[in-house]
């Protein structure tokens, strides 16, 4: 686990990194029984490997619809499962009026997609066991607000 100490990672080695963090969501997400895959590109927060993946929205406006979701991460931190994705990625772009900042929108797999900015916050903080399986919960909620 890197600290703020440590000197700063080089591009490659972080986007190596990344991968690594992205390639743990996604396999965590595939024994949930979603089918995640991994794209790379560009998104408003810069990363370039993103998880996608069908989401059946459980509850709130969306209920009973799939949703293409993207998770990325800010591994350049503690990293993950300590630092959860602050990004949440929905496609099609549904513009979040009620719960903080939309970051534009921008085409990634050759679908448009709008970014969320949407970390867990205290909610990651008490949960017992960091992982894909706790962070739905937080998706949920999200997606129940919007």
């Amino acid at each position: 686990m890197r600290s703020l100490k440590d000197p700063p990672l080089s591009l490659d080695r972080r986007r190596r990194q990344a991968v690594n963090v992205e390639k743990r969501i996604h396999d965590e997400l595939l024994a949930l029984g979603l089918q995640p895959k991994l794209v790379e590109g560009e998104t408003p927060s810069g990363h370039q490997c993103v998880v996608i993946f069908a989401y059946g929205v459980p509850t709130g406006r969306f209920r009973g619809q799939k949703l293409m979701v993207g998770l990325s991460t800010q591994c350049e931190a503690i990293g993950y499962p300590e630092v959860p994705p602050h990004w949440i990625f929905l496609s099609p772009p549904i513009l979040d009026t009620r719960d903080g900042p939309n970051h534009g929108i921008f085409t990634l797999g050759g679908e448009e997609w709008v970014a969320l900015s949407r970390p867990p916050g205290a909610f990651w903080d008490q949960v017992r066991h960091k992982g894909m399986k706790a962070y739905t919960e937080h998706l949920n909620k999200v997606l129940h607000q919007i």
